[in-house]
């Protein structure tokens, strides 16, 4: 049977005998599990392929005097009920100048189900491109950190063909040592008095942060 189902099946007997009644009982590993109504066997809560894949129990025909057995197996064939469930982190750091971010992954509680990937919206969706069969998200263009631009928000969602989920992921970019050092004086045309040393002093900008000057 399906999961999410009972299963229902019309138990049915013959007997030889005239004016038999025939009754019905269970036992078996799975009996508290069944229940009978109007001759007709089914479980009593829908069955979920993730929590059991199968049931088995005996019914036992009675027509008062004499009685026959029979052993019932459900086999629960699993349905595509749950959605994809995303394993790949929401918030992912990467270097300027690059263009990849991250692979997109997912779980599904349901067997043999492949997710596919798109892009469905946020601040910056129009920045990113996905593959929908491996999930390989990338931005268009490298960042670069010194255009002011250091982070950005994109929705992905993940779909088994039934069922979807939306993940918002966060990616920050981190600024490189890609900008060299500029002098502050582009002409250094310096005339000093003789006797002296003359010190003059150096002066830089760097357009990374965090960059520490030296001079030889």
């Amino acid at each position: 049977i399906v999961e999410n189902t009972k299963g229902p099946t019309l138990l049915e007997t013959t007997d030889a005998d005239t004016n038999s009644t025939v009754s019905y009982s269970l036992s078996g590993a799975d009996a508290d599990d069944f229940e009978i109504v109007n001759n007709t066997l089914a479980l009593k809560e829908a069955a979920d392929f993730e929590t059991k894949s199968s049931y088995a129990v005996t019914v036992t025909a009675t027509d008062g005097v004499n009685s026959t057995t029979q052993d019932v197996t459900y086999t629960i064939t699993d349905a595509n009920d749950n959605a994809p469930i995303f394993t790949s982190n929401a918030a992912v750091t990467i270097d300027e100048n690059t263009t990849a971010v991250t692979t997109l992954e997912t779980t599904d509680a349901d067997t043999s189900q492949e997710a596919t990937y798109s892009i469905t919206g946020g601040a910056d969706a129009d920045d990113f491109a996905v593959d929908q069969a491996t999930g390989a998200l990338t931005l268009k263009v490298k960042p670069d950190f010194e255009s002011g631009k250091t982070s950005y928000a994109v929705k992905v969602e993940a779909n088994d063909g039934v069922n979807s989920t939306d993940q918002t992921i966060t990616v920050t970019v981190n600024d490189l040592n890609d900008n060299a050092p500029v002098f502050a004086d582009a002409n250094y045309d310096i005339s000093i008095v003789e006797n002296t040393k003359g010190p003059t002093l150096l002066e830089t900008t760097d357009a990374d942060t965090n960059s520490t000057v030296s001079y030889s």
